[in-house]
């Protein structure tokens, strides 16, 4: 498993993906801003395809991975303003959970076949995609197949390919919901400090230090940050595989949703302590930058903002 490189900054990145959730269009402005002028352009048109699947896979009709900066940037801005499908998401973790052999994922009921197919969908991907262009497809269908093999191509971690495919099973499989927008807000107080996740080094050593301080398990921790912080949306549609995984990582925990939400209550107010210094850096970091013109001059319209 290839590792991201100690020069990467995985904090800006995690910045980007966490505003897109929450629909701040300004953060997500100043997140790009920030990428493009540290010349990580590359890793954002790739991440598009994560983030689309990931965050509302039904936008995965109308994204396109263009090497153009105006294209990139706009599609990011257009999911900002999207009602959040976590579908894809939902079914693809639990696909890549039962490929590592963990049969929990299991519910006992018709969708456990969904979830087979991803799995194995992950082991033969050749073969998968291969099944899902034969199938009879209509041409919102096709074009979302074709989308999110794109997307697959692009995505390094096995999980986030995962949703890729997850999104095209879902397409082929019943009808694709039309995406839904809301107008996007700019929080003068956006929570910086959510950037610092569990997939940063800083974030991880804060949320294990306040789990200590009360005498919770660091590892039940770090996914309790992930679910009820870091996975947070603006608005979300029912995505019945998304509350599925959520009910399974749950279950595995040994805790409730409820007992979940209480306990990450009690660490967070820690977390944002343990993390003051490192939010101030990030917020001079992110405000330093010359402002980049980032407009809708391409053929991607974004006029609801």
């Amino acid at each position: 498993m290839r590792k991201a490189s100690p020069d990467t900054d995985q904090i800006s990145r995690s910045l980007l993906q966490k505003a897109i959730r929450r629909a701040d269009l300004q953060m997500t402005k100043l997140a790009i801003n920030y990428i493009i002028h540290n010349d990580d352009f590359d890793w954002m048109r790739k991440r598009l395809a994560v983030i689309t699947f990931e965050e509302c896979w039904t936008y995965g009709l109308e994204v396109s991975y263009d090497n153009d900066e105006k294209i990139i940037v706009n599609h990011l801005l257009k999911i900002v303003g999207t009602v959040k499908n976590r579908n894809a998401a939902g079914l693809g973790s639990l696909g890549y959970v039962l490929s590592e052999k963990d049969e929990t994922v299991y519910f006992g009921d018709d969708e456990d076949r969904s979830i087979r197919i991803i799995a194995e969908a992950i082991k033969r991907p050749n073969d998968f995609w291969e099944w899902t262009k034969k199938q009879s497809l209509n041409e919102r269908q096709k074009s979302l197949v074709e989308k999110a093999d794109k997307g697959f191509r692009k995505a390094g971690w096995p999980w986030d390919r995962a949703f890729a495919q997850a999104a095209a099973y879902l397409a082929i499989t019943g009808d694709i919901p039309e995406t839904k927008y809301v107008e996007p807000i700019s929080d003068v107080n956006f929570p910086l400090w959510v950037a610092i996740d569990k997939h940063t080094k800083q974030g991880k050593v804060a949320i294990r230090e306040a789990a200590k301080q009360i005498g919770f398990n660091a590892n039940k921790a770090l996914w309790l940050a992930f679910y009820f912080e870091s996975a947070k949306c603006n608005q979300i549609e029912f995505s019945p595989w998304w509350d599925k995984e959520v009910n399974w990582r749950m279950r595995k925990l040994g805790i409730t949703k409820e007992e979940g939400q209480a306990t990450w209550e009690q660490l967070k107010i820690i977390v944002i302590e343990l993390l003051k210094e490192e939010t101030q850096k990030l917020k001079e970091k992110i405000s330093t930058e010359k402002p980049l013109k980032i407009d809708s001059s391409s053929s991607i319209q974004i006029s609801m903002f």
